[in-house]
């Protein structure tokens, strides 16, 4: 599929009202386009990418246009804010389905993350390249990816939890248990510490990286790793008190937990799931859920009449050939 980004890519835009006209740039821009993300991050997780990404390019074009003008000082600061909008600018086009837009606008985000001298936003953005590398079941890359990211620059406690968060899902990638569960160990130390403190660093980016993130991601480990009941329980047990503001993960999570019910022969309660996972998908518009929700219906042609299954693979074949995820 493809989806709208700023024709040129390098010096920025002319910009309606704006044109070539130098401006002075209030050094509240900073603060207002932090605070406007964080906003926009609130709106995908509640109505999805689609009606997010375009704003997020249309905006990106504003920065780079008032960062140009700025002074040095300022056009630091707006470095790592637009740093930050093109990261978020490919979460929206992943969850759209939009490779290219996605791997763009990464490549995007670090190098403006070095430009503004940003290293624990350069750390983000290697997390992320992992963690697109394990959507592709690439477990090689998302583990050195991974790596690179822990090893940048001392991250906040949930920053580098979701480092070991892609490092053991490269290693359940690859059939590695024991360095997947390490890493995993390891990441709920972090969590537990995070929480215990009642407040993030000031410099936290990932601040989604809750317990229940965590737990929904050693589910789909343990299934990666063969230990589907285990996998089924602990999904089971998080999203019984899934967080509401996140409901992307929580598309996914009910995905996983459906392909473990395969995986243990519990097909009318995959079925179930496999339609609640589904209409967020739609939903939120999440082409990454969608992927998932694909490889449950190949598992399920054939395997039973009921009427669970069967309910869930009509819907799937509905939305799949309607929708523009």
């Amino acid at each position: 599929m493809e989806t709208g980004w700023p024709a040129d890519r390098s010096t920025g835009l002319s910009w309606p009202g704006l044109g070539q006209v130098s401006v002075d740039v209030d050094p509240a821009l900073a603060l207002h386009w932090s605070e406007m993300l964080r906003l926009l991050a609130a709106s995908h997780n509640v109505f999805g990418s689609r009606q997010v990404y375009d704003a997020v390019c249309r905006e990106l074009a504003v920065i780079r246009r008032y960062r140009h003008e700025a002074m040095d000082d300022l056009k630091s600061r707006l470095l790592a804010v637009e740093a930050r909008w093109a990261e978020f600018g490919s979460w929206t086009a992943d969850n759209l389905g939009d490779a290219t837009a996605a791997a763009y606008w990464l490549d995007q985000a670090l190098e403006l993350a070095r430009r503004a001298g940003d290293r624990r936003m350069a750390a983000y953005v290697f997390m992320r390249q992992a963690q697109q590398a394990a959507d592709r079941l690439d477990g090689t890359h998302a583990t050195r990816l991974a790596r690179t990211a822990e090893a940048i620059v001392s991250l906040a406690d949930r920053d580098r939890a979701l480092c070991l968060i892609r490092q053991a899902q490269g290693h359940a990638l690859l059939g590695d248990q024991p360095r997947s569960l390490t890493a995993l160990k390891i990441a709920h130390k972090l969590i537990d510490r995070a929480a215990s403190v009642g407040a993030d660093d000031s410099d936290t980016i990932g601040r989604h990286c809750t317990l229940a993130y965590l737990r929904a991601h050693e589910g789909y480990c343990l299934l990666r790793l063969g230990q589907a009941k285990a996998a089924a329980r602990a999904l089971e047990e998080v999203l019984d008190g899934w967080p509401v503001e996140y409901r992307q993960d929580e598309t996914l999570a009910r995905s996983w937990l459906a392909l473990s019910y395969v995986s243990v022969d519990r097909l009318a309660e995959a079925g179930v799931e496999g339609s609640r996972a589904l209409s967020l998908a739609a939903a939120t518009s999440s082409a990454r859920a969608m992927r998932t929700l694909g490889q449950l219906h190949a598992q399920l042609t054939g395997k039973t009449a009921s009427a669970e299954v069967v309910g869930f693979r009509n819907a799937f074949s509905l939305v799949a050939s309607t929708a523009r995820l």
